[in-house]
């Protein structure tokens, strides 16, 4: 025997309040993280430099280790490189890092503690500054406009 159906006085969808309520929490949602968006950004472009500054300084960092002593520089050298930190020449048109490598000859490099100045030892000052110019000058430009970092360079002989 079969049981009759029992009939509900509301059908099975959605009201319009429910459905409003809805809207309201997605587009809350949506506002929210489109607010995060420029921030994300900024993160992602500080991110990038930080990349690349490092690239360009284990480069720099790595030729100065392996070159003979006598042959590190012993004035200042700029160097040129571009978006993606590999080296250019001087009056290329992809310029987006300029790089001044200066050896710290005011105070002569020595460990802590030491008695006397060790001659294979020497300090280097790598600047980094995104400028697209080939003539950026460090010395007249604001230390916040690029990146200065330290670099010892030991040899045995």
């Amino acid at each position: 025997m079969k049981q009759p159906r029992l009939v509900s006085s509301q059908s099975g969808g959605f009201s319009l309040v429910e459905v409003t309520l809805a809207v309201a929490i997605a587009a809350l949602a949506i506002i929210t993280l489109l607010g995060l968006l420029p921030q994300g950004l900024e993160m992602s472009r500080k991110t990038a430099l930080i990349t690349t500054n490092s690239n360009i300084l284990e480069q720099i960092s790595r030729d100065l280790d392996n070159a003979r002593f006598s042959l590190l520089p012993t004035s200042a050298v700029k160097k040129y490189y571009n978006d993606q930190g590999a080296e250019v020449s001087a009056d290329s048109t992809e310029i987006v890092y300029v790089v001044e490598i200066d050896p710290e000859t005011a105070t002569p490099a020595s460990l802590p503690q030491a008695e006397k100045d060790q001659p294979y030892l020497k300090k280097y000052v790598i600047r980094i500054a995104n400028s697209s110019s080939s003539d950026f000058d460090f010395d007249s430009g604001s230390p916040l406009r690029y990146t200065t970092f330290n670099h010892l360079v030991a040899k045995t002989r």
